[in-house]
């Protein structure tokens, strides 16, 4: 009997062996491979923004998945709401590192939260390889230092432009209003880093031509600025302001906000003010969800950042059609952002398919560097020219030359809210887009 039970266990020891060694029965608590994980992408945000965009990123994770993930592998898509709190935010990045081991940690919108994040992510990155991920912000210094210390911070990447990207695109609304036959003109600002470069120029450097400032650009069409101002974050009380810009005599303003101002507050207390029949244009006021924030006072509000009805860019082989994507999963069709985060997912598949994997991060930074992928947008690519702020940032301008917009890279579109909530194009952002600045009508007109 001994005997028999001895030879019985061996063969079930054998039979144990065999399963293992062919995969079939892994020991218990045993981890699974690296390559059969999920890789992890975790999203740092303010939910209250007007244009966060979990819903789009959501979508797209589910999209890839289902074609098949990346190389085997499924995307595992976690976001964390910090409420517009520098501290939560930082506490949400450690986080994304040490708990849910995130490859690939986006920081969305305001450029103070993104710096905090990748303060944190720097000291982090040595132990924790990963890609930073600045989704909309705007601020020079995030991607400053990459091009003077690359081998530290070569892992940050901003799917933006840089804040001379910003202020090159308010200067055509400079000309825009010029060319209306506007004199007196109102500048307001929400008080961040990256709007105050729209409104004091950028200097020329040994490696980059400079910008005017709007000021400077408006005295040069013979435009006077009446009234300038730095507001705060969601000031929420807009109305002295506008019954000032009216006493000034201003013919036209320009509110330079971020997506997660309170601008459709600032919209309603226009439409009843003093200034409500002067071209308003605000750079946040993009989208059917702003016209319904603002029970439709946003008639005649000119948009400054692109609302994406870009046909050039929508039908591409590597991201699904956006329109069928937001009837399906009924989705907004709103603020560039969207679409950039968007196809950040599609970008990052991309990225990691070039480097085999995310087991190499130096792999993966090249192979960020070196994917293209066209968007909505247009083409997604980072620039790679060490010139400040230019560096890893997407491309959008020559980074020598700032008055130049790159050959290959994103494009912005401007455009009006007219009656019932249509958005007519001002501009022809790709060819076989229409768009004039034929088409804008002045707001008393629209108001009959």
């Amino acid at each position: 009997m001994r005997s028999r039970c001895f030879v019985t266990a061996t063969l079930m020891a054998a039979v144990i062996v065999m399963l293992a060694a062919f995969g079939h029965a892994p020991a218990e608590g045993a981890s699974t491979p690296s390559n059969q994980e999920p890789i992890v992408i975790v999203y740092i945000c303010d939910l209250k923004s007007q244009g966060v965009p979990v819903e789009w990123m959501n979508v797209a994770v589910k999209q890839i998945n289902e074609s098949g993930g990346v190389l085997g592998r499924e995307l595992k898509f976690i976001y964390e709401d910090c409420k517009g709190e520098t501290t939560l935010a930082v506490q949400g990045y450690a986080r994304a590192l040490m708990t849910h081991k995130a490859t690939i940690v986006g920081v969305y919108p305001r450029s103070e939260i993104a710096l905090a994040c990748e303060a944190k992510a720097g000291e982090l990155f040595p132990e924790y390889p990963h890609i930073f991920l600045a989704v909309d912000a705007g601020a020079d210094q995030i991607t400053d230092r990459i091009a003077t210390d690359y081998d530290k911070w070569k892992f940050v990447f901003r799917d933006n432009c840089a804040e001379p990207g910003r202020a090159r695109a308010f200067l055509d609304i400079v000309d825009f209003f010029s060319s209306l036959g506007a004199k007196k003109m109102a500048l307001l600002r929400e008080d961040l880093m990256w709007t105050e470069k729209a409104f004091k120029g950028i200097p020329p450097t040994a490696l980059c031509k400079g910008l005017p400032s709007m000021k400077e650009r408006a005295h040069e069409l013979g435009m006077e600025i009446v009234y300038e101002k730095a507001l705060k974050y969601r000031a929420g009380m807009y109305s002295p302001i506008l019954e000032k810009i009216a006493a000034a005599g201003a013919d036209c303003c320009v509110f330079i906000a971020s997506a997660g101002n309170d601008s459709d507050v600032f919209v309603r207390q226009w439409a009843t003010s003093s200034a409500r029949n002067i071209h308003m244009s605000i750079t946040a006021a993009c989208g059917s969800k702003f016209w319904r924030r603002t029970g439709g006072q946003a008639l005649g509000v000119v948009y400054t950042w692109g609302l994406v009805p870009l046909l050039a860019g929508a039908q591409t082989p590597e991201i699904p059609d956006i329109y069928e994507t937001a009837i399906k999963y009924k989705l907004d069709l709103d603020a560039a952002v969207l679409f950039s985060a968007y196809a950040d997912m599609f970008f990052i598949k991309k990225a990691i398919e070039k480097a085999g994997g995310t087991d190499d991060i130096n792999a993966l930074i090249t192979a960020m560097e070196e994917t293209e992928i066209v968007g909505p947008m247009g083409t997604l690519r980072y620039q790679t020219e060490r010139i400040p702020p230019f560096c890893h940032s997407a491309a959008f301008l020559d980074p020598k030359d700032p008055m130049k917009y790159a050959e290959r890279g994103f494009r912005i579109d401007t455009g009006q809210f007219q009656k019932g909530g249509k958005i007519v194009l001002l501009t022809k952002p790709f060819p076989g887009v229409e768009g004039s600045p034929n088409y804008y009508k002045t707001p008393a007109e629209l108001r009959k």
